[in-house]
């Protein structure tokens, strides 16, 4: 998923705290590898937060534009490791 011509880009995220995403205008997909618990929330309030456990999926859809997500519960103060998987768009 990171050769440029792959149609799919995946990314690996390390975070103990909060971290920003941007959907880019694209279905984001995720996968918690790492870390009890977190929480994906909008700074803007376009949804309601929600709780993701450890070897969980949720998507964030394109429309959502920024998000963020962070340790929670249990694993607060502890890193997580989440997958990201996106459609890239070539210009």
């Amino acid at each position: 998923g990171l050769h440029q011509n792959e149609f799919i880009e995946t990314r690996r995220h390390r975070f103990s705290t909060q971290v920003t995403h941007h959907t880019d205008d694209s279905v984001n997909m995720f996968n918690l590898l790492e870390g009890e618990e977190v929480i994906v929330e909008s700074p803007t309030n376009k949804f309601e937060p929600f709780v993701v456990h450890y070897a969980e999926t949720f998507m964030v859809p394109a429309s959502i534009g920024e998000y963020t997500i962070r340790p929670y519960g249990k694993s607060e103060g502890k890193e997580c490791v989440t997958i990201k998987a996106s459609v890239r768009f070539r210009a």
